[in-house]
């Protein structure tokens, strides 16, 4: 909507400043500032009724059909049945209807507090004014000829130096969330199966009777580093407002430090498993409202409910955990602990190879392989690239729509200018780096401003999505900031090659057409 506010101001500014003088006329001729300001707005509403529909149109065929079957990729979903959101559409075509008019009223009536003599006479450039740099003579003077003058029109024409920035900045910050929603999601699988579960491998048993021995058998395969048994079960946590359930890992203080890199919400220092207290996941406690210090209701394996104080929170993304040890959990509940799991760390081999060593024994139930579920997930990350691509090119086509309009109003608004010096005998080259120089600059600025607004976005958009059981990351990585400036800067270039040719038709004759 900003973006589309932008390009509305500038497209009608440019119109109505062209048509001053038939402007003037009305005027004189003795219509009213509302039927004036009428015929702009029914233009403006025109050709955004138009937009729009064609807009809803394309939208509908691009948008739901590249995310269903993005999501198809991953999911087995029924055949796509596409049906038309009439109040979605009703709300957006009315939406653009009042800002488009509301900005257009702006414009003309602005216009308009001149009296009918003034607006027949050609609008007069504005005059040039000194710098902050001249004060600086050092860096002044190192200035080239073009270089001065692109420093005094960026304070001569203040506005449209100001909307450049925002349409440019706006946009880089659509790119910088785009790359940061996959930076985002890419992350939580990697940083939670990869580190914090610091091992390769679950083992689930039906029983411990067997433990010895598969642990055993484990040990004398020297590529599984560790094997540490614990306990898990799915238990409720009874909160004053409601009963949300959790799984509870039971296990050896010291044993589960080898295989669980927990670290506190900061992400950098690190936690261990202590004989006093629980530790809960991150998102839980959000969830929740629970803190360190807080005393909980939770259940043992068999059903009975006893208190028990939370000492920390660890980063967590998927499920919802609490981490007990043996010893606490046995002066809490003061039942017998049953192993049911196996943390086994092996990178060496494969799930196939492990099952073999263990399929045998009895109690064993089954292997789960976090190197499957990384790979389900990274072929998930490469079906989210076909959303990406369309929230980049969305974002690229808004910047080069601002920036093509804005250069076409600079161009139009300073042609004499551009004809002197054609016939002062600057070559195009020069002319084109006279013109330039002010769009790249001010592109330069947008973009750079369009990094912190793109994390703010980023950040925002990262916390609605957010599921009640999936913790998202918020970090946007440097390389992503340096995808979209370069995208940014790459629109720039082409609104630059593409705005060569109305600069050499400028002829020389406009030099000689005077204001008044």
């Amino acid at each position: 909507f900003l973006v589309a506010a932008l390009v509305c101001l500038t497209t009608m500014t440019r119109l109505v400043d062209e048509q001053r003088g038939q402007i003037g006329v009305f005027r004189a001729l003795g219509f009213s500032k509302g039927q004036i300001v009428s015929k702009y707005v029914i233009y403006a509403l025109t050709a955004t009724v138009i937009g729009s529909v064609i807009g809803l149109f394309v939208g509908m065929a691009i948008f739901p059909v590249v995310i269903y079957e993005t999501w198809r990729l991953m999911y087995d979903l029924p055949t796509r049945v596409m049906g038309f959101p009439l109040q979605y559409a009703a709300i957006c075509v009315l939406s653009f209807a009042v800002l488009i008019a509301a900005v257009t009223t702006y414009v003309a009536n602005k216009t308009l507090r001149e009296v009918p003599s003034q607006l027949m006479r050609p609008k007069p450039p504005k005059n040039a004014k000194k710098v902050f740099l001249e004060k600086i003579p050092f860096i002044w003077n190192l200035l080239s000829f073009t270089g001065k003058i692109t420093a005094r029109n960026l304070i001569r024409y203040k506005a449209r130096a100001l909307m450049t920035i925002i349409g440019v900045a706006g946009c880089t910050g659509l790119l910088v969330l785009g790359w940061g929603i996959k930076d985002s999601i890419s992350d939580v699988v990697a940083i939670q199966f990869g580190q914090i579960f610091d091992y390769d491998y679950t083992i689930s048993l039906e029983s411990d009777e067997k433990l010895g021995e598969i642990q055993e058998k484990l040990g004398k395969d020297l590529d599984n580093e560790k094997a540490v048994p614990y306990m898990t079960y799915s238990s409720k946590v009874y909160l004053s407002d409601d009963d949300p359930t959790i799984n509870v890992i039971v296990v050896d203080a010291r044993e589960g430090s080898d295989v669980l890199k927990l670290h506190k919400t900061d992400k950098k220092t690190p936690l261990r498993i202590k004989n006093s207290g629980v530790i809960i996941s991150e998102k839980f406690a959000k969830n929740h409202k629970l803190s360190s210090g807080d005393t909980i209701t939770i259940e043992s394996a068999n059903g009975l409910k006893q208190s028990v104080k939370i000492s920390e929170i660890c980063e967590m993304y998927f499920q919802h955990y609490i981490y007990i040890s043996e010893d606490e959990y046995d002066e809490v509940f003061d039942e017998p602990i049953h192993p049911n799991a196996i943390a086994l760390r092996n990178g060496e081999e494969s799930a196939a190879e492990i099952e073999e060593q263990i399929k045998d024994i009895e109690g064993y139930a089954g292997l789960m392989d976090f190197s499957s579920l990384t790979d389900q997930f990274n072929t998930m990350l490469e079906a989210l690239n076909f959303i990406i691509l369309v929230i980049i090119i969305t974002a690229g086509s808004l910047a080069f729509v601002v920036l093509i309009n804005l250069t076409q109003v600079n161009i139009s608004e300073r042609i004499r200018e551009i004809a002197t010096l054609k016939v002062l005998g600057f070559h195009d080259s020069e002319v084109n780096s006279y013109i330039f120089k002010e769009i790249f600059l001010l592109s330069l600025i947008g973009g750079v401003l369009g990094l912190p607004l793109g994390v703010v976005e980023h950040r925002f958009i990262m916390t609605v999505i957010n599921m009640e059981m999936i913790m998202f990351g918020n970090q946007v990585k440097p390389l992503s900031f340096a995808l979209a400036f370069a995208v940014t800067i790459v629109f720039t270039v082409i609104v630059l090659f593409l705005t060569r040719k109305p600069l050499r038709k400028v002829q020389m004759i406009e030099s000689l057409k005077s204001v008044e």
